[in-house]
This record gives C-alpha cells, sequence and structure tokens, in this order.
C-alpha cells in the first residue's frame, strides 16, 4: 500500500524532554483517499501512531467507549496501513523537525 505523508501539525515538543505531540496528514495513493488526524506522540525514543478516533456512548452500558473513524475491513490491509504510517510518518518527522537520534 502506497501512503503519502502530505505535512505533520506540531502541536506541542520539549526537545530536552525528547517529546513531542502533534498529527499528520496522509493521502492513500491506491485508494485516493485523505485521512487527517492522524495521532503521533514521541517520548524518548518510543513512537505512537495513531487513526483518527471518536469517543461515544456504549447503548447497553452507558460506559465510554473508543472507535475508529477509518478502518478496513481487511485486517492485513490495515496493518500494513498501520505499518507504511510508522515508517514513513517517523521518518519525515525527524526530517522535517529536526530531531537528532
Amino acid at each position: 500500500m502506497d501512503i503519502e505523508i502530505v505535512e505533520f501539525y506540531l502541536e506541542q515538543q520539549d526537545s530536552s524532554k525528547k517529546t513531542l505531540k502533534g498529527t499528520l496528514h496522509i493521502y492513500l495513493s491506491t485508494y485516493d483517499i485523505d485521512i487527517r488526524g492522524v495521532i503521533v506522540s514521541r517520548r524518548k525514543d518510543f513512537w505512537f501512531f495513531g487513526l483518527p478516533s471518536k469517543v461515544g456512548s456504549d447503548q447497553e452500558t452507558g460506559g465510554k467507549i473508543k472507535y475508529p473513524i477509518f478502518t478496513f475491513t481487511d485486517s492485513k490491509k490495515m496493518g500494513e496501513l498501520l505499518s507504511n504510517i510508522r515508517e514513513k510518518g517517523k521518518s519525515y518527522i525527524i526530517q522535517k523537525m529536526k530531531i537528532e537520534q
């Protein structure tokens, strides 16, 4: 699956603590799909990338539930997408923000 990182939007950064938070805008050229709001969080050498999600209420229990806004029904495609986002997103952000490894 071919993805393009369109832009990274920085929300918060502390270089001394090696932390960073923001969102990515990605383009899935194979499917002609834009996904905005991909969550990015970095703490030292640990990076987290998460697809946009919402929080709602479970109708039966009334408890809060978190659900994805976008997902492929094929788990292999979903795994490939997340893998590509992690790989390309990290490289893009390191280069754009001039982060030392």
